[in-house]
Order: C-alpha cells, then sequence, then structure tokens
C-alpha cells in the first residue's frame, strides 16, 4: 500500500513539474517545450491509467469548447480542397494543432485540482517576477549604452524575451488578477508584504508594456475589485487604501503627462477616422491602430463578396495573398526592398472573427462563436471573478488580435480558461 501510494505521489511530482515547465516555456518563449511539454502531459495523463477518456464522453460545457476547437481544426483540413497554395494550407494546419492538443490535455488532466492550480499558479507568478526583473535588467544595460529610454516600453521592453509586448501582458494579466482575487479569498500565497510588492511591481511593468486595451481592461477590473474589497467587511482597509492611492497616483502621472504610454492613447483620440473611408491612399499615409482594424471590416468584407466566399472563405492558405493584394490595390506602403521591410504586407486582420470569415467563411465564424459560447458558459457555471475576468480579456482579445494564427497565442488562449475552469471546479478527491 505504501508503494503503491508513494508511486503516485512521484507521479502527481512529475505531471507537476510538466506543467510548471509548460508555464515557464510560456513565459521565456520557449516554443519547442511549450509544444513539447503539452504533448507529453497529455500522454502522461493515458499512461497513468486513469479513466481519462471518459471525459471527453460526459455532458459538459468543457466537452462543447472542445468540439468547437476540434471543428475549427477540421475546417482548416477541408480548406485544403479549395486552396492555391496547399503549402501555406498546409503550414497553416501545422500550427493549428494546437487547437487539438492544448484544450485535449488540460481537459482530461485528473491533476488540475483547486489545490493544484493555486500552487501551480504561484509558482507561475515568481517565475514572471524574476523574468520581467531580468528584461528591466537589460533595458537598464542599453539605456546606460544608449541613453535611450524607448528600451523600458512596449516591444523593446520584453525583446529581451523574444516576447510580444501585447501577449506579454496577458500572460501578467493571469497572474495579477489572482494575486488579487487572493487577497478577497484571504487565501495569502506569501507573506502580505511580498504579495503587495509584486502586485504593484507586475502592475507598474504592465504599464510599461503599453497595451492599450490590457491597461484599459486592468483598469476597470481594479475598479470592480475596490468596489467588492469596501463591501467585504473582513478587509483590512489601511491595506486598500493604500493600493487605491498608489493606483490613482501612477495612472495620474502616466495619463497626465506626455510619455511613450499616454502617446499610444493620444495617437487613437487624435487620428482622423475619416481616412477609412476612402478609396485608395498615399504610400505615406500612416494608420494607427483603431484605423487599421476599422479597414479591415471593409478589406474583408470586400474580398468576400469579390470572391463570393461569404460561406467557406478564401481558405487559410490563401487568406493573407489576397489581403496584400488588396494592401496593394490599395496603394498602402509595401516596405523597402533594401531594407527588407515589407510594410503592411506581412499584416493579418488583427481580428480573430474577421481573419476566421475570411479564412473559413461563415461557417468557420459560427465555430468561432461556439468557442467562445462555451467559454461564456464556464464563466456562468464557475461564478468565479477570477474566471469571468480572464475569459472576458481573452474575448475582448479576439476582437483587437488574430491569436488562432499563431501556435503560441493558440497555446494561451485554449490553455488558461480550462485550466483556470478545472482548477476551480474539481476538488482534490477528484483527482484521486
Amino acid at each position: 500500500m505504501n508503494t503503491v501510494h508513494r508511486k503516485k505521489e512521484v507521479l502527481s511530482w512529475l505531471v507537476h513539474v510538466l506543467y510548471l515547465v509548460f508555464l515557464a516555456s510560456l513565459v521565456l518563449s520557449f516554443r519547442a517545450v511549450s509544444s513539447i511539454t503539452i504533448v507529453v502531459i497529455f500522454l502522461a495523463e493515458i499512461i497513468l491509467d486513469r479513466p481519462v477518456l471518459s471525459f471527453l464522453f460526459q455532458k459538459d460545457i468543457q466537452n462543447l469548447f472542445l468540439a468547437g476547437c476540434f471543428l475549427l481544426f477540421l475546417l482548416q483540413i477541408i480548406a485544403l480542397f479549395y486552396t492555391h497554395n496547399t503549402q501555406e494550407g498546409w503550414s497553416n494546419i501545422r500550427i493549428k494543432t494546437g487547437l487539438l492538443i492544448t484544450p485535449l490535455a488540460i481537459r482530461i488532466s485528473t491533476y488540475v485540482t483547486a489545490t493544484t492550480r493555486k500552487k501551480l499558479l504561484s509558482q507561475y507568478c515568481l517565475v514572471l517576477a524574476a523574468a520581467t526583473f531580468y528584461c528591466l535588467c537589460i533595458s537598464f544595460k542599453y539605456y546606460l549604452e544608449l541613453h535611450d529610454s524607448s528600451h523600458f516600453f512596449y516591444h523593446l521592453l520584453v525583446k529581451p524575451l523574444n516576447k510580444h509586448a501585447v501577449y506579454f501582458s496577458l500572460l501578467l494579466m493571469v497572474c495579477l488578477i489572482f494575486l488579487l482575487e487572493n487577497i478577497i479569498e484571504d487565501g495569502r500565497l506569501f507573506p502580505r508584504p511580498f504579495h503587495i510588492t509584486v502586485i504593484i511591481y507586475l502592475s507598474l511593468f504592465l504599464i510599461l508594456l503599453s497595451s492599450k486595451l490590457v491597461i484599459i481592461f486592468y483598469l476597470l477590473y481594479l475598479f470592480c475589485w475596490f468596489v467588492r474589497v469596501l463591501q467585504n467587511k473582513k478587509m483590512k482597509k489601511r491595506v486598500t487604501s493604500a493600493l487605491l492611492i498608489f493606483g490613482i497616483l501612477i495612472v495620474s502621472l502616466v495619463f497626465a503627462t506626455r510619455n511613450p504610454i499616454s502617446s499610444r492613447f493620444y495617437e487613437i483620440v487624435e487620428g482622423n477616422i475619416k481616412i477609412v473611408t476612402q478609396d485608395s491612399f498615399k504610400k505615406s499615409d500612416y494608420f494607427n491602430g483603431l484605423q487599421f482594424r476599422l479597414l479591415q471590416w471593409k478589406f474583408v468584407s470586400e474580398i468576400l463578396t469579390e470572391k463570393k466566399r461569404w460561406l467557406i472563405g478564401v481558405s487559410p492558405g490563401d487568406a493573407q495573398l489576397i489581403l496584400n493584394e488588396k494592401y496593394l490595390s490599395k496603394n498602402m506602403y509595401s516596405g523597402e526592398p533594401s531594407t527588407g521591410s515589407r510594410g503592411y504586407l506581412v499584416y493579418n486582420t488583427h481580428n480573430q472573427f474577421l481573419q476566421t470569415v475570411l479564412q473559413n467563411g461563415i461557417i468557420g465564424l459560427l465555430v468561432l462563436l461556439t468557442i467562445c459560447f462555451s467559454l461564456l458558459r464556464m464563466v456562468v457555471q464557475d461564478k468565479s471573478w477570477y474566471t469571468g475576468s480572464i475569459v472576458l480579456l481573452l474575448l475582448v482579445w479576439l476582437f483587437t488580435e488574430a491569436p488562432f494564427e499563431t501556435q503560441y497565442g493558440i497555446m494561451i488562449s485554449t490553455f488558461f480558461p480550462l485550466f483556470i475552469y478545472t482548477g476551480k471546479t474539481r476538488s482534490p478527491k477528484f483527482a484521486e
């Protein structure tokens, strides 16, 4: 009996290490490690001789999420039959295998419970804190050498980790909301002074990353968090008041002065929105984030109407090529061959809903909406601020980026919702 128990403990420890390696590889941009680890987690759950496959035949909202991911992947295979660029079509399929493996590995996992999730997320926060400190050290080194403060902001700040600022902001949000929710639940992860210090430190780093979407979402979340804390009579008001005052000071400092962070917000306000109504442009025309995304609604509609492909789309293999042709027909900046720049020719629609309609038509959009509906149902069933906040952030993210077009984006979008929801709804007995 002791031998069996000891064997279970060793196996559980190994699975825990695999999850921790996966989370760390997401933070440190070890893409190959992330892909390999999630596959090993999937195989480990099967090898452990647990009735994991029976989960797939249960009436569960997670299975609807899995079904949506499976159908979206299936549409990528079907699109091979009508694409003109088979090589790009196969490349797209390779990327989107994550739609099958990542959510399936979490769905059948019996290791993820409320207890293990909390432990893993605590360690994940420490990895993030270490990674951000490394980035700041590198930025400070560049500043001493070049006297250029731009290395403390946006993409350059996380360049040492080969990260995208918006994607890294999402990883930070998973951590920050977890830490803040634990204050309300009074489930201390670390000594209180250290806990508060980590929240303040990571919040400042989040602001430096300058993601407009994430900063606005975080401020709205913090407002709701403070309201909930004030209604909680058990909370110590001194800590809350200190965080509130600190937050107001930082926000006032950031938005009341002209700096690299506020400039990204002013850029949206100062841009002329009427430019999107033009039929053609000058190569020198600059489009801010809002203008460019509004143009995509117009371009995708024109392409699908011209190609008569509203139902099934133009295929993932042909989508970027056809979108590039649209950019060129509108005389948008196409780069400089001498510098290797391709201008707007490397940009997709920056909207997962539009990207899916362009690639797989209305059918693809319905499947994507099914995935979104299943996520919202998880929020309703879970009734957790943590699950709800993360899911809402990811759904809003789909309107400003197309994360399913990269393997990394797929991992973030499919791993965290299921991991957080599963860890909240399962009890420790579930894994026995």
